[in-house]
């Protein structure tokens, strides 16, 4: 299930990354609140689709996102939820989900 998502990017003088990804598919770790004391493990990776890369649209980004794996907890991409993107350690982006969820057609 694919669903739309804007990407808010942590300014790198907030502790984000020193830029936003200059690519169409990003893939990285997904924190939500009800993950696990453990956080990192038992993390789900997250793909982020861009129409448009997020260097050509700034530190706020539209694009639609996913779970990487099939047997990820999908309930978790609902309209209104929001979530943490991270690398390694480092929190780079908070997403917030909205609209209908999207076909797995490959297109956006």
């Amino acid at each position: 299930m694919k669903i739309p998502a804007r990407v808010n990017w942590i300014l790198p003088s907030d502790g984000g990354r020193s830029a936003v990804p200059d690519c169409l598919r990003y893939v990285t770790l997904s924190r939500f609140t009800e993950d696990s004391p453990n956080w990192p493990d038992g993390a789900w990776s997250v793909v982020l689709e861009f129409e448009r890369s997020p260097v050509e649209q700034g530190h706020v980004s539209m694009g639609v996102a996913s779970f990487l794996m099939e047997a990820a907890p999908n309930d978790r991409l609902q309209p209104g939820r929001s979530f943490e993107l991270f690398e390694g350690r480092k929190r780079v982006a908070v997403v917030e989900l909205f609209g209908a969820p999207k076909p797995e057609d490959g297109n956006l």
